[in-house]
């Protein structure tokens, strides 16, 4: 099939998950069912017809209102439906059809959600989380079983990784993504303890510990702890940005951005240049791996 045709087929499926987006960042946080009640309009309450549920046209042809009681509808929708659809086509882009594309598809889409969810409402659901994990667990059962069947050039990330017991000569292998949820959980759990003991203060919240665990589960964790590198990077520019401004308006500085949408940001720029990434700094330190 031409790229043309393959890049169209990924940007409308993804504009359709897209849409189911935004009805998890409208209802999550408000502990809404998101399948019950059908797709309806938060003012009025009108149930929408078909018509009014057709990613990024419904919204353009309706002139951004409900065609009910006229309210108007964020831009948010449009937003997330066209990024969700980019973000797809990228995805095929770098990966092609396989399940790497499969996999990141759904985390990432998880990861939208949680993006706007934590922007505006400072928590990330336990759902968004558990589900993430439970796609990176699921891509190592997968990769396995696609490689006994002769499948493995589907595959890209290897799903095991060989541990071995210190001081003994002691080795077994275990999935990467549990090795990830353990390892990123639980440095940011460690950061979360060490950080309330100096501060005497919550330091780390428990949606930012579980967002990492994810992270970690459906990463490598090397290019996690890359992730974890921006995202720490874009909070500091983001924070001193944002407190300088504050100070020459002359306002209190009263209110912080939270981490949670730092850390997404990251994992986008890993899934498509992590390996660059580490390539350039093991090159700058003269480390070569396997050397």
């Amino acid at each position: 099939m031409p790229f043309a045709w393959s890049a169209a087929i990924a940007f409308v499926y993804g504009t359709v998950v897209g849409s189911f987006l935004n009805v998890c960042i409208w209802r999550m946080p408000r502990d809404e069912s998101i399948i019950n009640p059908p797709s309806h309009c938060p003012k009025c309450d009108r149930k929408l017809s078909v018509w009014e549920n057709i990613p990024l046209l419904s919204f353009l042809i309706q002139g951004c209102k409900c065609r009910g009681c006229g309210e108007r509808i964020s831009w948010r929708y449009f937003g997330v439906e066209l990024l969700t659809g980019a973000f797809f086509v990228a995805l095929f882009a770098h990966f092609g059809w396989n399940l790497e594309f499969f996999t990141l598809a759904l985390f990432g889409s998880t990861l939208i959600a949680s993006f706007f969810i934590d922007l505006e409402h400072w928590i990330i659901p336990d759902q968004l989380n558990l589900f993430g994990v439970a796609v990176g667990i699921a891509h190592d059962i997968a990769a396995l079983i696609l490689a006994k069947a002769g499948y493995s050039n589907m595959v890209t990330i290897k799903p095991l990784i060989t541990i071995a017991v210190p001081f003994t000569e002691i080795s077994f292998p275990m999935l990467q993504s549990v090795v990830g949820v353990l390892v990123c959980g639980g440095i940011f759990y460690a950061i979360a303890v060490l950080g309330e003991l100096a501060f005497k203060k919550e330091a780390m919240g428990g949606g930012d510990i579980k967002l990492a665990a994810a992270v970690g589960a459906n990463l490598p964790v090397g290019l996690a702890l890359v992730s974890f590198f921006v995202a720490v990077a874009l909070g500091s520019v983001i924070g001193i940005t944002w407190a300088i401004t504050m100070r020459l308006l002359r306002r209190e500085f009263k209110s912080y951005v939270p981490f949670g949408p730092m850390m997404v940001a990251g994992v986008f720029v890993v899934m498509f240049f992590g390996n660059e990434m580490l390539q350039a700094y093991c090159a700058y330190v003269g480390y070569a791996p396997g050397g």
